[in-house]
């Protein structure tokens, strides 16, 4: 009886010792799971905190840029890249009032255009080889009705159309949206090799003025300045920042006719610091930011 009783007690013994490393491995299993998540959470943080430093460094570009009125090589736009401890920072600082800005299309009253705006919005997609049907989609996208331009498009086409979606009515909240409006591809967003994207045109974020001396020559084409024009002018802000005088000089109906929303300085811009480590982890932090002589202030900051 003695000997069946030593015999359960050593089975049992052995199923609890099985038992307990059964649940060693696991936990060391798990453990080291936590450990991998703690260690990519970590990582992720230290990667986000350099972007947000870039974003800082960026801020003092733009101030010391719009101080000494440096020229960039690339008008509207200033890219800097910087390595520290394997990681890469590049910084790009875009000029949104270099954009045109469907937004401000719309007045702050029901029913209020500007019409000087809209027409050099109409134009740009006329440049660029588009038709009404896309130029009226994207103000149908942003409009406060639910009533389809001649060319554009509602909820009711959206519907019909097999969209999982309709128009929200509302600004745009940033060009990227642009890829989810009816007859918007990426080709037509972001360009390709044969041709710019209308992301390099068109921005959500200013107070819709536009500086002749950051836009692109396809804007200074909406704006109704002629090809020759525009050489004169691309040629003149290579040496120095353009003013009213050499715009008068230069084409004065043109400039006559839009000079309500043409500005010399900027005001708007988008400071983005992406940051890559050796492993290809990867942060992006985008900071909107209004500047003026006295102050700098940041209106949001999106991180990805």
């Amino acid at each position: 009886m003695k000997k069946r009783n030593k015999g359960v007690v050593i089975i049992l013994v052995l199923v609890f010792t099985m038992a307990i490393s059964t649940m060693a491995i696991f936990l060391g299993i798990r453990a080291k799971q936590y450990l991998s998540l703690f260690s990519g959470i970590k990582k992720e943080s230290e990667i986000e905190n350099i972007a947000e430093m870039g974003i800082e460094i960026g801020k003092t570009l733009l101030d010391t840029a719009q101080k000494k009125h440096m020229i960039s090589e690339d008008p509207g736009y200033i890219k800097k890249e910087y390595e520290l401890d394997n990681k890469k920072i590049e910084i790009l600082i875009t000029d949104e009032n270099g954009k045109i800005n469907p937004n401000r299309i719309f007045g702050s009253e029901k029913g209020e255009i500007h019409t000087r705006l809209l027409e050099v919005y109409k134009r740009l997609f006329s440049v660029m080889g588009y038709t009404e049907n896309l130029s009226d989609a994207l103000l149908d996208w942003i409009d406060e009705d639910d009533i389809p331009r001649m060319s554009g498009a509602e909820s009711t086409f959206y519907i019909a159309s097999g969209f999982s979606y309709t128009p929200p009515n509302r600004p745009l909240y940033s060009p990227e949206e642009m890829l989810l409006i009816a007859g918007f591809t990426e080709n037509i967003v972001f360009g390709n090799e044969e041709k710019k994207g209308l992301i390099n045109f068109i921005t959500s974020f200013s107070d819709g003025k536009i500086n002749v001396n950051a836009c692109q020559p396809e804007v200074l084409n909406a704006l109704g300045f002629s090809v020759a024009d525009i050489e004169k002018i691309t040629s003149e802000r290579t040496r120095r920042p353009i003013e009213e005088r050499f715009l008068l000089e230069v084409n004065k109906e043109a400039y006559l006719n839009v000079r309500d929303i043409v500005v010399f300085k900027s005001s708007y811009f988008i400071i983005s610091s992406c940051v890559t480590d050796i492993d290809g982890t990867r942060k992006e932090v985008k900071a909107y930011v209004k500047r003026t002589d006295k102050s700098m202030e940041t209106i949001r900051m999106d991180i990805r």
